[in-house]
């Protein structure tokens, strides 16, 4: 199964996201939940790049995949930061589209930085 986290404050400011796991829906190559998800998760990266022009941290598996880690830069002018934050809520109501279809598939966590998950 792939796990969606969404790290974010009390305010629900998204400071981090991850993704991680498989899908096993089909063989590899031709599962597309798991191709699903790989495009939210990269495209949303991409769209951070090409759009604000800012490089969040980014960690990610290099051998059987199945992990990426993107740490969201704290230190932003809030015109940034708002657009940055509309950016991860697209990701998440993509993620939540992927849910609706293939929810023994994917799943989504929300994990409250300084409190439990919610």
């Amino acid at each position: 199964m792939i796990t969606v986290t969404i790290h974010h404050d009390e305010n629900r400011h998204v400071s981090a996201f991850e993704f991680s796991g498989h899908a096993e829906y089909d063989q590899t190559g031709r599962d597309l939940v798991c191709a699903g998800a790989s495009t939210i998760a990269i495209g949303t990266v991409n769209a951070i790049y090409a759009l604000l022009n800012i490089e969040p941290e980014v960690d990610q598996a290099t051998e059987g995949g199945g992990y990426l880690r993107v740490d969201l830069p704290t230190e932003l002018d809030a015109d940034i930061d708002a657009k940055l934050q509309l950016i991860v809520q697209v990701m998440t109501a993509q993620v939540y589209s992927m849910v609706q279809n293939y929810g023994q598939y994917i799943r989504i966590n929300y994990n409250q930085v300084g409190g439990g998950t919610k």
